[in-house]
């Protein structure tokens, strides 16, 4: 399992570059042909707007395998341990369920729009709007697999050996106890268990 992590993490690391450039590029020549030449073309917006759900929707996902999403922990730093897994659970729990629905919700509306054009580019817009649900299934995915380590930690086990946040991202969003907890050495790329 880590080894598929891994390569999801890679993957969709890669992916997001990629579209972090497009939109860098494309805004950039937006600048200099309305600036320059007075000419602004219409599908520049749509380009880097697409781009940007895609963008946000596989982030949502990676983040929720790191369990690194944006949070207010003042009162959760003030738990004992054990009641910060419990807490955690519920928190995943209810991501999950989110997630679940979102999917179902997601497809429906992505299909929907099947026939519909984008005005400028004339792709068809189940392209942007499948984002959604993809990115909701990665969400509900890694929340199961959280909710799953989280019940292995609460029953005394070590819980799932996860992947290396620090090979794919920096952990912002993370408390300092998590921090502390998880550092990752320059060169260590060693499984962590029960890590995130």
């Amino acid at each position: 399992m880590l080894t598929t992590l891994r390569g999801f993490c890679r993957a969709v690391t890669s992916a997001m570059i990629v579209l972090m450039i497009t939109m860098t590029i494309v805004v950039n020549s937006l600048v200099v042909t309305r600036y320059v030449f007075s000419y602004s073309p219409s599908w520049t917006e749509e380009i880097t707007r697409y781009s940007m759900v895609w963008l946000v929707m596989l982030g949502a996902g990676v983040l929720t395998l790191f369990d690194d999403h944006i949070a207010l922990t003042m009162v959760v730093d003030r738990l004992s341990k054990r009641a910060r897994l419990f807490q955690k659970l519920f928190v995943q729990l209810f991501v999950l369920l989110m997630g679940v629905l979102l999917i179902w919700e997601g497809f429906e509306f992505a299909f929907g729009l099947d026939g519909v054009l984008a005005p400028a580019l004339q792709v068809s817009m189940l392209w942007p709007a499948i984002a959604v649900p993809i990115g909701a299934i990665f969400i509900a995915l890694f929340a199961l697999l959280q909710v799953i380590d989280l019940l292995a930690r609460i029953f005394g086990g070590e819980g799932l050996t996860m992947p290396d946040q620090f090979d794919y991202m920096d952990n912002s969003f993370k408390t300092a106890e998590d921090n502390d907890a998880h550092v990752s050495h320059p060169g260590d790329h060693g499984d962590h268990r029960g890590a995130y």
